[in-house]
């Protein structure tokens, strides 16, 4: 019986070592990626749906009134440290004077990945400022005030010091020292973003960049005082109009913390299967590339106040080897509610 109870002790002492070993396998080879490699902080490839996440000068650049986002994601479950991630965002207009706009929003967002729930969560209200420059331009910036929190459950993990000998002991000392298992610090952000759209046409732009823990807020778990990178991002995204019910549909989107870099950016078709009050309704189908890392295809469909969009990562970077080239899944809705136009003298931009 002790023999047995030994075995098993020594069975659980090797796979959590093969864990430890294969996490670290993971890591070493996501780092070594020649020029790009996954960002540091939360990403998602259906981008364009909620460019909240991007940058807070999109807080109102949309058609109605009140916007409702959320996006799902879940990548690599295949390997031992998969990742679960999840967004959600309001916005509203909150105040309208001519050309000028004032938004407000709330962005929620939750990642965790491995076995012990190593987590990172951020709310964020946000405040934009939008001016139309005559019927066919908005310029807006916005900012953001985030209190981010990292933690990680300490009880979930086992050690090498709690093995005795014959049998793994849980309750034995692990020898390491956590200072915490949770970190709360506020983050600032700031973003500038030009919207187009053109008159009698369904063709518009979005170009927006933004700057993410401009005041390098410290999150570190440890013995050190470890600050948070500068995050860059610049992204773009548009529809040109080619027929009476056809669009193309460009997107790219370029982020960088610290060493960590990504570049993406797509391509795909629009086709409108019906228009007219409370009848609009269109199916969208595009391909992107994270590059260095993977190929992603997406559908959305679109109907009146409603969006939804479906994406697959296939992985077609070193780290195949552990995800036999499944990435991840993301799936992603939007609601807007938008109001019986009021009678204007003067025409400005649709998006006020």
């Amino acid at each position: 019986m002790l023999q047995s109870v030994a075995s098993h002790g020594y069975l659980r002492l090797m796979i959590c070592s093969i864990r430890h070993i294969v996490f670290r396998l993971n890591l070493f080879i996501l780092l070594s990626l020649p020029m790009f490699c996954f960002g540091q902080d939360l990403h998602f490839s259906q981008y364009y749906l909620h460019p909240m996440d991007l940058s807070p000068a999109a807080c109102g650049i949309f058609e109605g009134d009140l916007r409702i986002s959320a996006a799902y994601r879940s990548q690599w479950r295949n390997v031992p440290v998969n990742y679960q991630t999840f967004m959600g965002s309001v916005d509203w207009k909150a105040f309208e004077k001519g050309n000028n706009l004032v938004s407000l929003g709330l962005l929620f967002d939750r990642d965790e990945a491995g076995d012990a729930g190593l987590s990172w969560l951020q709310i964020q209200p946000t405040v934009a400022l939008a001016h139309a420059l005559g019927e066919q331009h908005v310029l807006s910036v916005g900012f953001g005030l985030a209190f981010v929190q990292r933690s990680f459950e300490i009880g979930a993990l086992t050690f090498k010091n709690q093995w005795g000998g014959d049998v793994f002991d849980p309750g034995l000392p692990s020898g390491e020292n956590f200072n915490a298992s949770s970190k709360l610090a506020a983050s600032l952000s700031t973003g500038l973003l030009w919207y187009y759209r053109q008159n009698d046409s369904r063709t518009e732009m979005t170009l927006g960049t933004a700057l993410a823990h401009a005041n390098r807020p410290v999150v570190s778990l440890g013995d050190f005082s470890e600050r948070l990178a500068f995050r860059t991002s610049t992204f773009l995204s548009s529809y040109w109009q080619l027929g009476e019910r056809n669009d193309l549909f460009l997107s790219a989107a370029y982020q960088q913390m610290a060493k960590a870099r990504e570049l993406v950016f797509g391509t795909g078709l629009r086709y409108i299967l019906s228009t007219g009050l409370a009848n609009e309704s269109s199916v969208q189908g595009s391909i992107s590339c994270r590059i260095g890392d993977a190929i992603v295809p997406a559908v959305q469909f679109s109907r009146n106040n409603w969006t939804i969009g479906l994406s697959y990562d296939i992985n077609i970077s070193a780290f195949n080897e552990a995800t036999n080239g499944k990435g991840g899944i993301e799936i992603a809705a939007i609601w807007r509610r938008v109001p019986v136009p009021e009678f204007k003298t003067v025409k400005i931009c649709p998006v006020f």
